[in-house]
């Protein structure tokens, strides 16, 4: 856009501007120091210092720059005159953002407190010391605020419930089942911004005052932001550390240690109906405020059941604070030891946040919730089913019913299945470690390691028990796996496995030592009652022998021969097949006709009434080779050699044969062997081909005929006369291998190369030949033949 403000002299036409060569003659050094001062106030670095810089900058110094202006000032005007109009649907209110790290005062970013580990247990502080027996908990609630019906009533629903349970049941179940929620929360309304979080301040409640000064302020409120803070590593229950409450003007922090014993009188305001208790992700808070505190709540709207119903992508309090107030919380201390005292200031902004806005985050929740359930129901007017526009906020408040209705249950620990969120059993499957778990069989190569399993995790449950610590502070978890499967033999082993050995395993490493010894015995115990089982079961239906079972063949005189001369010497017992029933014919065949480990008789091949078959002969075979005394193999009638003696005993019943011995003679005293001279030893050379032999018969008064023109008869003749006399075969008409003229290396580069050809291989690496060519390799046709 541009326009001519003014006429120029010795320009007779007053609706043309200027050109830019004119300009720099008429008004060069005012205009380039005004052109000057706006090119240094936008990006641009360079200077006018002179009318050529004007003129080679002409577009982007004075054109640019004045639309710029021009535009700034009709922004100004419309501001000015009531043009410009806000957005229709405020997203975030102007709040100021929070950086997520706080910083010190010299810059350097606050360390988070995970674990104090010099700090005192505040338990031992407690009137009323920790339980931590293996024992049912029941409710000690004293005095019920706004009840409907008196305390311990049970509330049955129609159904017929155990009267042993009437202590587990829930005391406010049938105030939550029939309340009347009050009707500004089906009503749409304008949210109402939270005070600015830096100017607000917050109130520490640690004594009984304080405390009854902010019961006061919470009666009259008519919706309440509750949050808590809960420690569980140094304790084996977990307690609580903090409770943050906000009402739309102001904060308080109450240290749940100090005063343990006395916020039960919260009751009276967590359970009036007509105030909203507005929490988000309330499923853990309720058992705690029940287990330490003794209270209950009624009429609850939990903010994460209705970002559920919204279908929003993340559903965390994080993300609802920055969606809707553009404040990031700082998450490092969602983590962190909440029992020091006192607290640090950013551990108490975070403690602030998660109350101060969660009542403007639950207008716009229950805002869009209505919105929702309006559009749903103009949907589906005229309809058969009606709708309501609140349907969507009494589910919210349907699901938070639910969850109010929890009942703390003390977490029973059981050694024999492993059952519950504290098992072994639970724990196993967690880590994917399916062969400690309950369905893993308890015999087997990985038995040992389950007995150590369970027997280490019962005794690390015990000892939390007992030292009241969390039993992640005494074994981890992955120690516990890992003295499973590698169980230690010793102290000095047992102590290797940790780098830096728990505090309580430093002082208590004996009695986990002796637990692993412990399971290690009873699982060989176990292995042995098995086995002594398994062998009763079996030899249950076997005949009872009177004679001992022994393993040495009893003979009349097992000094003579006899033992081995007869072959129906045998054994009437065996430790292996127990008494020796068999009836063995004594015969040439060392076989038996009945097999102990079939235990049928089966006939022998070469016997009577042998079944045929291939079968049969396999068997027969089996049968064969199972023998119940030892024997010696007969020796089948061969004629002995010249070298062999016979041995007569003076008995004369048996005779045995054995090898000649043979007298040694010394070197200087045996025969002289004769040497073939002139021998030949050829050691390495390639195995020549057998040569035909042929027989020639000289006939010096007739030439030889060739051998096609022979006739039969010459043929025979032949071959008779070379069957009657052989000549004996020339050895020194052998060529020697010495003497002959070893081939060049050109004649043998062609062998190979011909060789090549004739077979087709080509190129081989190793024993494996090479791969086909492509189909996109070059072929000879685009070879050149210019130069040969």
């Amino acid at each position: 856009m541009h326009i001519f403000l003014g006429r120029v002299e010795g320009d007779e036409k007053c609706g043309s501007p200027p050109s830019g060569h004119q300009l720099s003659q008429n008004h060069g050094p005012g205009l380039c120091s005004g052109l000057g001062r706006i090119f240094l106030q936008g990006k641009g670095k360079a200077k006018l210092e002179s009318q050529d810089d004007v003129l080679d900058s002409f577009e982007s110094c004075v054109v640019d720059r004045i639309d710029l202006l021009l535009e700034r000032v009709d922004t100004s005007l419309d501001e000015y005159l009531g043009r410009s109009k806000a957005p229709a649907i405020a997203i975030n209110p102007i709040v100021e953002k929070k950086k997520s790290a706080a910083k010190t005062v010299s810059g350097q970013v606050e360390v988070v407190v995970q674990h104090a580990a010099h700090l005192e247990k505040p338990q031992l502080r407690f009137k009323r010391p920790v339980d931590n027996s293996n024992s049912p908990w029941y409710p000690r609630l004293s005095h019920k605020y706004h009840a409907m019906v008196p305390l311990g009533y049970k509330f049955t629903e129609g159904e017929d419930v155990d009267s042993t349970n009437i202590l587990l049941s829930h005391p406010y179940h049938y105030e939550i089942k029939h309340i009347s929620y009050p009707p500004h929360m089906f009503l749409s309304a304008p949210p109402i911004l939270p005070k600015p979080f830096d100017t607000t301040s917050f109130t520490w409640v640690n004594t009984t005052e304080a405390l009854q000064a902010m019961l006061d302020k919470l009666r009259q409120a008519t919706e309440i932001a509750v949050d808590l803070e809960h420690h569980s590593y140094r304790t084996y229950a977990g307690f609580l550390c903090l409770m943050q409450l906000s009402t739309r003007e102001e904060d308080w922090i109450i240290d749940a240690i100090a005063l343990r014993d006395e916020l039960e009188c919260l009751n009276e305001v967590f359970t009036k109906p007509e105030i909203t208790k507005v929490f988000h992700g309330a499923d853990s808070d309720i058992i705690w405020l029940q287990q330490d505190l003794n209270l209950y709540v009624v009429n609850m709207f939990d903010t994460y059941h209705a970002s559920k119903i919204l279908a929003f992508p993340k559903h965390g309090l994080a993300n609802l604070l920055e969606m809707y107030c553009d404040f990031i919380p700082d998450k490092r201390y969602q983590l962190a030891d909440w029992r020091v005292r006192p607290l640090p200031e950013a551990m108490l902004r975070y403690a602030r946040s998660d109350t101060h806005f969660l009542l403007y985050i639950y207008d716009n929740l229950r805002n869009a919730l209505l919105d929702r359930g309006e559009s749903q129901a103009r949907a589906v007017e005229g309809g058969p089913s009606s709708f309501s526009p609140h349907s969507f906020v009494r589910e919210v408040l349907a699901r938070s019913e639910e969850t109010t209705l929890k009942v703390y249950e003390k977490e029973l620990y059981d050694a024999g299945e492993g059952s519950g969120s504290n098992g072994w059993d639970n724990l196993a499957r967690k880590w994917n470690k399916i062969s400690l778990s309950a369905t893993a069989p308890n015999a087997g190569p990985d038995a040992l390691h389950k007995y150590v399993y369970k027997a280490v995790h019962a005794w690390r449950d015990r000892v939390a028990r007992e030292e009241d610590e969390s039993t992640r502070y005494i074994l981890p978890n992955h120690f516990l796996f890992q003295l499973a499967e590698s169980p230690p033999p010793d102290m000095p082993a047992l102590l290797r496995i940790f780098h830096s050995p728990p505090p309580v395993i430093k002082r208590r490493a004996r009695e986990l030592l002796d637990a692993i010894r412990d399971a290690v015995r009873a699982h060989f115990s176990a292995i042995q009652a098995t086995g002594a089982t398994e062998a009763v079961g079996a030899n249950k239906d076997a005949p009872v022998a009177v004679e001992p079972p022994q393993d040495v063949i009893t003979t009349e005189n097992p000094t003579s021969s006899k033992l081995w001369s007869n072959p129906s010497s045998r054994s009437t017992t065996s430790s292996l097949f127990g008494p020796a029933a068999l009836e063995v014919k004594t015969s040439s065949s060392l076989s038996i006709s009945t097999s102990s480990l079939f235990g049928l008789s089966q006939p022998v091949k070469g016997s009577s009434g042998h079944g045929g078959g291939r079968f049969q002969d396999v068997l027969n075979k089996i049968h064969s080779s199972l023998s119940i005394a030892p024997s010696v193999p007969q020796i089948s009638p061969i004629s002995a050699p010249e070298d062999v003696i016979q041995v007569d005993e003076d008995d004369g019943e048996s005779t045995i044969e054995m090898q000649a011995e043979v007298p040694f003679v010394p070197a200087s005293q045996r025969a002289k062997r004769e040497v073939v001279e002139d021998s030949l030893v050829v050691v390495g050379q390639a195995r020549q081909k057998k040569r035909k032999r042929t027989t020639t018969i000289v006939n010096e008064e007739t030439s030889t005929p060739p051998s096609g023109s022979k006739s039969k008869k010459a043929k025979a003749s032949d071959g008779e006369s070379a069957t009657k006399e052989e000549e004996p075969f020339d050895f020194a008409s052998i060529p020697n291998v010495l003497d002959q003229v070893p081939a060049s290396h050109e004649e043998k580069r062609v062998k190979k190369k011909g060789k090549q050809k004739k077979g087709g291989t080509g190129y081989t690496y190793g024993d494996f030949p090479a791969p086909p060519k492509a189909q996109n390799d070059l072929k000879s046709g685009n070879r050149s033949h210019t130069f040969k």
